[in-house]
């Protein structure tokens, strides 16, 4: 446990920014935005201690094919159910928790017709989640493998986790063979305007790494290049 974390901790805060893929090396499936909060918190003053979840709930403005989507005429929102948590390790200021996995769906909801999502304050509340989870379910998925990284000094930090397409009115246009293999990850901060109760602001992306195709070539023509 110890090697991961720390591994996953030299990794995850060399970012200093929103995660971005690199360019051409990551099919994007759905940017997210939006908060998170504990949930069952037992223990207010420790984050994501053993047994405790994580939820959050947020907006999905832009969306990538194969999906088929109007975010002119519709507003696309998230749920995440991740937890309980099963393993912790704390080094200093830096805080690693394993959870089990959860569920990340997508809804759609009109626009003129459907209720405008509102985070509230102090969730679980009368709006949130109910608000994010009207509408048609337009993307059912099952996360595995969720671990969570936060940096106690700054409240901010980053999470990661396998992602598999599992239900939705989206599931058709997605190729069989394309359901799994996807990763949601994302980045906490916190920022000024966090609503009350809810813990961090969370910004990430649903991916897969696209393989980059290998030529041939002999040792020879290959230090070549270094002459």
């Amino acid at each position: 446990m110890k090697k991961t974390a720390i591994a996953f901790l030299l990794g995850m805060f060399a970012l200093n920014a929103g995660f971005t893929p690199a360019a051409g090396a990551a099919q994007l499936l759905f940017d997210y935005v939006g908060f998170g909060y504990e949930s069952p918190n037992f223990d207010p003053g420790t984050f994501l201690g053993l047994g405790e979840g994580y939820v959050s709930v947020g907006e999905v403005p832009v969306l990538y094919a194969p999906l088929v989507f109007d975010t002119g005429a519709n507003q696309y929102t998230y749920h995440l159910v991740a937890g309980p948590a099963t393993a912790r390790f704390q080094n200093g200021g830096f805080v690693v928790v394993q959870l089990t996995g959860g569920t990340l769906n997508v809804y759609e909801d009109s626009n003129t017709l459907g209720t405008p999502f509102d985070y509230g304050v102090n969730p679980p509340n009368a709006t949130a989640p109910p608000t994010f989870v009207d509408g048609t379910l337009y993307l059912q998925g099952q996360l595995t493998s969720f671990t969570f990284v936060l940096d106690t000094n700054s409240n901010s930090g980053s999470f990661e986790a396998n992602y598999t397409v599992v239900g939705g009115s989206q599931l058709a246009n997605i190729p069989v063979n394309k359901r799994s293999g996807w990763t949601f990850s994302g980045v906490t901060g916190n920022a000024l305007n966090i609503p009350e109760g809810y813990a961090h602001q969370v910004d990430g992306q649903v991916f897969v790494d696209e393989v980059v195709p290998a030529q041939p070539t002999t040792w020879g023509a290959l230090k070549a290049n270094y002459r």
